[in-house]
């Protein structure tokens, strides 16, 4: 049966929000200290070299019990998403497969390439068993559950033979390589693979309800709830922008109760290239003013500039 291949291949200064603020039902009720966080045409670093373009995003930031939410720790807190829409390169998927999940996961497979054809994904790698195996598959991505993603294979090909006895011929057995060794990452069903949400990302974890998944050219498009109806004002109007509102936050020595801090793209030409992992440094590189409410506005440049200008020898590639 090819399902053993298949099975393998894939083995992240307002108070809370008023009932007039609330949003549709899918905005579950924020736990005491949550920050909503506003998202507009964002590029985020899920990882140093994967990135993933969100032209919006509505969230709450949980903090996990004992904590409060801190930019200096992605582990202190849940993505609990409301209504968004973010696209994921075939290039980033593939680096995020073969550098995140499946080292994770524990599972045989390396050297993943993924492209997209029309609505198709189309996967490549090396399956480990005695020699690489060399694999290929096609198939379709649709939602599972409400907070998962199906990946449903019509074909795969192993040494470029379409068979699908070629496993058992080849001694390959489901419970020595199908299986990840952690089961959070991802689970079989039959021959689909099912992807949750809360364990394709690197920290912080991400819930939602997500309503739809497709591809679209040279992206993987996942939309989460229904456009929000009602959202928090942020400070200032600007094309590109990520904003904290609400809630706790503590970000380097720094601790802010009823969040109002907006961070604005110093060149709204294009995404806001954000990252996590790196934003003071993005903070040291702008300029911030407060504001009467007692809220922050902070002017950054985007991370690739930043990275840039600490690397001067990348200036070059």
């Amino acid at each position: 049966m090819y399902r053993c291949i298949l099975a393998a291949l894939l083995a992240s200064q307002v108070t809370k929000a008023s009932p007039a603020q609330t949003l549709s039902p899918i905005a579950y009720p924020a736990a005491k200290g949550a920050v909503r966080i506003l998202v507009q045409n964002g590029l985020f670093h899920v990882m140093d070299d994967v990135m993933l373009s969100v032209p919006r995003l509505d969230a709450w930031m949980i903090p996990k019990p004992g904590q409060i939410v801190s930019l200096d720790n992605k582990n202190s807190f849940i993505l609990q998403i409301n209504s968004g829409e973010t696209y994921l390169k075939a290039q980033d998927l593939s680096m995020l497969l073969n550098e995140y999940l499946l080292p994770h996961a524990k599972a045989p497979i390396k050297n993943i390439t993924v492209t997209f054809e029309d609505s198709d994904i189309v996967v490549k790698g090396d399956l480990h068993k005695a020699v690489d195996i060399p694999f290929e598959g096609r198939g379709t991505v649709s939602v599972a559950d409400d907070t998962d993603i199906k990946l449903h294979f019509t074909q795969i090909k192993a040494a470029g033979i379409l068979k699908k006895g070629l496993l058992d011929f080849l001694g390959i057995k489901l419970s020595s390589v199908a299986q990840p060794k952690k089961q959070s990452r991802f689970r079989i069903e039959g021959d689909d693979i099912i992807l949750p949400i809360e364990a394709l990302f690197p920290p912080p974890r991400i819930t939602g309800k997500l309503t739809a998944v497709s591809i679209k050219g040279d992206v993987l498009v996942q939309v989460f709830g229904p456009a929000s109806a009602t959202l928090p004002r942020p400070p200032t109007t600007a094309a590109n922008f990520v904003y904290f509102h609400g809630g706790r936050m503590k970000f380097g020595k720094f601790t802010m109760d009823d969040v109002d801090l907006q961070l604005v793209d110093k060149d709204p030409s294009n995404a806001f290239d954000f990252s996590l992992e790196h934003y003071a440094e993005q903070l040291e590189a702008g300029y911030s003013k407060s504001l009467p409410s007692l809220g922050l506005l902070a002017f950054v440049p985007d991370y690739s500039t930043v990275a840039k200008s600490a690397h001067p020898a990348a200036k070059k590639d």
